[in-house]
């Protein structure tokens, strides 16, 4: 191996045991978060275009969606979720059962070694996901095999930091509080796709057409701060977390909650509840028929 395919497999053994760690947190909120995220969803699978009995494979489904809605839309078709963390699919796979939907599989799989046949899928979505992948131009390229002419490939990242406080506010505010440094310019990440136009450069390049982009502001509802910071702890890294023990004695150092929470608090409605307004890119790009 090259040092560079080295990094990459170490970086994605990372990512697993990371998402791994987070199962249970992500479990926890999945109401909450998938209630902010549904704009999203929608705008991915009605660009879509699903048909009754279509098929559809989808790149880093972690905890379920947007596979799951992609079954609900096709009863007499196929959709194929696949994730490297073992955790989020155990999350997915009851999620399937608990809404008696038997057209979805979940397959732990690298998405940048993805097997599939010429042609396979009517439809490739991917909502937060390809920010993540060391090499998603490879990722692209083998979801144009494996779509059937004319097939489209939806998918949603996440604009800046700043546009994307439900995410960021509290890892930018421990990751302050230990003087960690910035990751490096290019390193895959949440927020490493936050150029939509050099995103949709990427697909046309794979050997897409009509490829087009939309941003998608959505807002995310906790029903208090203290809400929101308990989402914000339950998933964080399990390294960030670990760091923040190490430094302050406590993984939730009582500075560091203050802080989030005094932040937050700008998102209050008059309500009482927040308001947490978010930014996520979405591209629709076809395969030429």
């Amino acid at each position: 191996m090259t040092d560079n395919q080295n990094a990459a497999s170490a970086f994605k053994a990372q990512q697993e045991r990371n998402w791994h760690e987070l199962s249970s947190g992500w479990d926890r909120w999945y109401e909450l978060f998938e209630r902010g995220a549904d704009p999203v969803t929608r705008i991915l699978l009605e660009g879509s275009h699903l048909r009754n009995a279509g098929s559809v494979l989808d790149i880093g489904s972690g905890t379920g969606q947007p596979a799951l809605a992609a079954a609900a839309r096709v009863p007499e078709g196929r959709v194929v979720g696949v994730d490297q963390a073992e955790g989020m699919l155990a999350v997915a796979r009851r999620r399937a059962v608990e809404q008696e939907l038997t057209n979805v599989r979940f397959l732990r799989q690298d998405a940048e070694e993805l097997d599939l046949e010429e042609g396979e899928f009517d439809a490739v979505v991917s909502r937060w996901s390809l920010m993540f992948l060391p090499d998603a131009d490879r990722v692209l390229h083998t979801a144009f095999r494996a779509l059937r002419p004319g097939g489209t490939f939806t998918a949603a990242v996440w604009g800046t930091p700043p546009q994307v406080p439900m995410l960021s506010l509290a890892f930018g505010i421990a990751a302050a509080r230990l003087g960690l440094p910035a990751p490096p310019p290019g390193a895959p990440g949440p927020f490493s796709m936050a150029d939509a136009e050099a995103l949709c450069e990427r697909f046309t390049k794979a050997g897409f057409q009509d490829v087009d982009h939309q941003e998608c502001r959505i807002v995310f509802t906790p029903r208090d701060v203290a809400e929101f910071v308990d989402f914000s702890w339950d998933l964080l890294p399990g390294w960030l977390r670990a760091k923040l023990a190490e430094t302050f004695g406590d993984e939730r150092d009582q500075r560091t909650v203050q802080a989030v929470a005094t932040a937050a608090r700008d998102f209050e409605t008059d309500g009482g509840g927040l308001a947490v307004p978010c930014v996520a890119h979405c591209v629709r790009a076809v395969k030429p028929a």
